[in-house]
């Protein structure tokens, strides 16, 4: 080996010795390519799971309270619409405090029957959870004590037969009572802090829901903030003012959510990296495992090269070329295999198919570490081969 050769040169020379090796390079690759893999894919599907979770609260926003009422007897107490509006006028903090009531109950539409939530409203809650309908119009003031419901589009489908589809204008049983369909709403997004998944529910207007509901009192209510507002102090205030004898309420914090999802995202990255590193620790000693041999195998080159003024650093940065070549290689190809299993898991989950760029140069990255670590050991075994000794073996 000449000295001053480049760096690409090298690397060339490199590629064509490991593909000479056939099979057994393509075995070493292939540990290297699911440690990768494993890698890339574990994190980036624990980030997707995360902007999954994320999207519960970009309707609602961060600025919110859940307050859910904690019965601590026998009486189905729940909170009281007046007391709330008192808390909410009282508390600086609150910008807007939206009551709402659930129950499951059966629910008929001619032949068919299913048992759903139930969810009673005010209007007011259209806008605070993102409702609209497909088909007939919202809930209004004007059905503030009627007869009037939505229904949401899942359970529309699910009650609806052939012949007869339900719209705006059926008559549905809610709980042994006759209640008009004045619109289908359309998908809805689950949020985090929303009881009801509106897709399969009854929502129906708060007022005169006592022939349904168990009780006259809210189950839950939304609470929005000032974004200058302390959401734990406002929080603690709210469940003290409306706690009373037998009731017991709990405030959970939007943001104090997603701080907790963060943290917990954070140890499950660590522990998947772990997981994927080790999958990529075994791909290593398949690649020293296949450089030793070539070491053994080529020992009359290493004697010849040596013979022609290749210093032992020569001799030791091409096998660790060759190493890194070997990972570096495996490591791009597992990214992509990564990529495409989160894609493959994204479409089967239904979730938005999303890419960490963060990820992207972890997998190879590691996978070059590992080759640079595993490849050292016969980088120096060939280095230190004695060149008249290689020559005579045969």
């Amino acid at each position: 080996m000449k000295r001053g050769v480049r760096l690409s040169d090298l690397f060339a020379e490199a590629a064509r010795n490991l593909s000479g090796q056939g099979v057994r390079s393509l075995l070493a690759l292939l540990g290297v390519v699911i440690g990768s893999a494993a890698i890339v894919a574990l994190l980036n599907l624990g980030h997707m799971a995360q902007e999954e979770t994320l999207k519960r609260f970009r309707q609602t926003g961060v600025d919110m309270l859940q307050l859910q009422a904690q019965p601590a007897g026998p009486a189905l107490l729940g909170l009281d619409l007046e007391q709330l509006e008192l808390a909410g006028a009282a508390e600086p903090g609150v910008l807007q405090i939206t009551p709402l009531a659930t129950t499951r109950t059966l629910v008929r539409f001619g032949a068919s029957h299913v048992e759903a939530m139930v969810a009673a409203t005010p209007p007011a809650m259209a806008k605070v959870a993102g409702l609209h309908v497909v088909r007939g119009r919202l809930l209004g003031d004007i059905d503030d004590c009627g007869s009037a419901v939505l229904v949401g589009e899942q359970l529309a489908n699910q009650l609806s037969t052939p012949g007869q589809a339900m719209a705006p204008g059926a008559l549905i049983m809610v709980g042994g009572y006759g209640f008009t369909v004045v619109g289908v709403l359309g998908p809805t997004p689950m949020e985090a802090l929303s009881p009801v998944d509106y897709n399969q529910a009854v929502v129906m207007p708060l007022a005169c829901s006592r022939r349904v509901m168990a009780g006259p009192d809210a189950t839950a209510a939304l609470v929005r903030l000032r974004l200058d507002a302390d959401p734990e102090k406002v929080g603690q205030s709210l469940v003290a003012r409306l706690t009373r004898p037998g009731l017991g309420v709990q405030a959970r914090d939007a943001r104090a959510m997603i701080r907790a999802m963060k943290t917990q995202a954070a140890v499950h990255s660590r522990l998947l990296t772990a997981i994927g590193g080790i999958s990529l620790l075994v791909g290593g000693i398949g690649v020293m495992n296949v450089m030793l041999m070539t070491v053994m195998e080529r020992r009359r080159e290493i004697g010849l090269r040596s013979a022609m003024g290749a210093t032992p650093m020569d001799i030791r940065l091409m096998f660790l070329i060759e190493g890194m070549v070997l990972s570096l290689g495996g490591g791009l190809l597992g990214a992509l295999l990564g990529l495409a299993a989160t894609a493959v898991v994204a479409k089967a989950s239904g979730w938005e198919f999303v890419v960490a760029l963060w990820i992207l140069p972890l997998g190879p990255g590691m996978a070059a570490v590992v080759g640079l670590i595993f490849g050292l050991y016969p980088a120096i075994a060939a280095s230190r081969i004695q060149p008249i000794e290689a020559l005579r073996a045969d």
